[in-house]
């Protein structure tokens, strides 16, 4: 029976498609099974976790009544996978496909764009939960079916020697993820040429990490799938070479106190796991030097991360972010935490009242990974109970998306802009720094616009204000640009005004001076995209960006709840 569901994709509620790239005849009908997509797309951390975790044997004695669970394979599929029926997959947003019949013309010419959606089929992640199921049921012939499709993935698309056609490193290394779970559960040989192709992506130039590219959180994941199918197919210098780069590479990978080079919050636990759980495949392979030196730095990377979780349990929105759970704190002392080598400063005022004023800055070196345009003194800022100013957020793997472009602007930031700016890698730095009792201040310095810029920040505890001072010397006009978390609406904002108020559903006010005069306030503009908050991977919702353009030689804009 074909079911119709209705799923979230990008934001986007869409119906399961009637199109398909090969029907299933109607004497062999068979049930649709709709695959979401994947959290490793996103690099969700709980996913990883699950998906990276060094199976050993203690792990093995806890899931000896399910041991495809220790095969990194995710969730198993919902429904069940007959032996017999057709294996009918739904993949939003694009078309219903067959397994067997997949068109070889698809491979290189996907019936999607969207960057997601490609390395979900071309990554054939989406066979990992089905085959998981079939093996639990013991659906033999539907398990055969999978593998025999893996194989020809392989035969109609063979490696070019380029990054094209789902041959970059990202959708090779989320390929060996699958084909590394479809042989724990098969032990098909058949597979062994197609995951020696992906293998090679990953020993090859393409490989994201020294010496081509800066250690990054894929390299990570290659080192480990690395490892896991060096041991299922006893192919030895692939173990060799991912335990060499994990030696070496550790080092790189966080400053002096913790904070992840890749400038976001969500991936700063991402590493953090994710370097735990490199530290136990090391320990496991006698690198026990180089893991313990792992984990004293892990643990100064959960002390970080740690102080990026704001007093509402979640984390603040930096870089690519989701609004995800953050950490149970372990410290006690409050104030600031500062790291000049990766541009953070954090201030909060208690560890365990959710009423407490927390705020963050950014500054320091240019933009890499999954920062964003922030770096001249971006802010964010919550109190009293309530989120004030916040950052975007992101919304897509697709670097070309508008949405995307958008999130990654200085635009979508609490930054201030002169007139026709140039965008530059141009960093900027902490220039001074007063931190007392009951108020926090910097003064930050960047060229990040290619001119001089200073930015005085301070934040009052008993006060419960924000105040933010810009100066672009060389510059009659520039503008702030605000944005206020989604849960705020304007009650009085009058163009050219001096004086803003708006509406919390807790009953918050807020009130925004300036002197400034206000320029405009847009929610949800599409063309081009301004107005937009991202609270997790593909979903948008609306929210205040407010911009007031400078009058005088400094613009002064305060921010005070009640």
């Amino acid at each position: 029976m074909m079911r119709t569901l209705r799923v979230l994709v990008s934001g986007v509620v869409a119906s399961a498609l009637p199109l398909v790239l090969l029907a299933t005849p109607a004497s062999a009908a068979a049930d649709v099974h709709v695959v979401p997509s994947d959290p490793l797309v996103s690099d969700d951390a709980k996913a990883v976790v699950e998906t990276y975790r060094a199976v050993v044997p203690s792990v093995r004695k806890k899931k000896l009544d399910d041991p495809t669970a220790n095969y990194g394979c995710g969730a198993a599929a919902a429904d069940p996978v007959p032996d017999g029926e057709p294996i009918v997959v739904s993949l939003p947003p694009g078309p219903n496909f067959t397994v067997g019949s997949i068109p070889a013309s698809s491979w290189r010419n996907p019936p999607e764009t969207d960057a997601t959606w490609k390395m979900n089929y071309l990554g054939l992640m989406w066979m990992k939960g089905l085959a998981r199921r079939a093996a639990i049921d013991d659906q033999q012939q539907s398990l055969q079916a999978l593998v025999d499709q893996a194989v020809k993935y392989y035969q109609q698309n063979p490696d070019p020697g380029t990054a094209v056609d789902g041959w970059d490193e990202g959708t090779a290394l989320r390929r060996l993820e699958s084909m590394n779970c479809l042989y724990a559960l098969t032990q098909a040989e058949v597979l062994r040429p197609g995951m020696t192709s992906d293998a090679n992506v990953l020993l090859s130039a393409r490989y994201y990490g020294p010496p081509n590219f800066p250690v990054h959180n894929h390299g990570l994941m290659a080192n480990l799938q690395l490892v896991r199918a060096s041991v299922l197919l006893g192919v030895a210098n692939w173990k060799s070479t991912a335990i060499r780069r994990l030696t070496d590479e550790a080092p790189q990978v966080f400053s002096s106190l913790g904070v992840s080079w890749e400038q976001s919050s969500s991936y700063q636990n991402v590493n953090a796991l994710g370097w735990k759980l490199a530290a136990d495949v090391l320990r496991e392979s006698g690198e026990t030097s180089a893991a313990d030196n792992i984990m004293v730095t892990v643990a100064k990377a959960k002390t970080a991360w740690e102080w990026m979780t704001e007093p509402d349990g979640k984390i603040v929105q930096i870089g690519d972010s989701d609004e995800e759970p953050g950490a149970t704190s372990t410290l006690t002392t409050p104030r600031n935490f500062r790291d000049d080598q990766t541009g953070w400063a954090i201030g909060r005022w208690s560890w365990t009242d959710p009423q407490a004023a927390y705020y963050s800055v950014r500054y320091g070196p240019a933009r890499r990974a999954h920062g964003q345009h922030d770096r001249a003194g971006g802010v964010t800022y919550s109190v009293k109970g309530v989120r004030v100013l916040v950052n975007p957020g992101r919304f897509s793997n697709d670097r070309t998306e508008n949405y995307n472009l958008y999130g990654l602007s200085p635009q979508s930031h609490n930054v201030a802009l002169p007139d026709d700016p140039e965008v530059t890698n141009n960093g900027g730095s902490i220039t001074a720094a007063t931190i007392t009792g009951p108020a926090h201040a910097y003064a930050v310095s960047d060229t990040m616009f290619g001119i001089a810029h200073t930015r005085d920040i301070n934040v009052n505890r008993d006060t419960a204000t924000m105040r933010v001072t810009d100066n672009f010397p060389a510059k009659d006009l520039w503008r702030q640009y605000w944005h206020l978390d989604p849960a705020w609406t304007v009650v009085s904002a009058p163009l050219n005004g001096t004086q803003l108020v708006f509406s919390h559903p807790s009953g918050r006010r807020l009130t925004i001076t300036t002197t400034g005069r206000t320029s405009s306030i847009v929610q949800g503009i599409t063309r081009p995209p301004a107005g937009w908050h991202f609270p997790e991977f593909g979903v948008r919702v609306w929210n205040n960006e407010i911009v007031l353009r400078s009058y005088g030689r400094a613009s002064v804009t305060t921010f005070t709840v009640s």
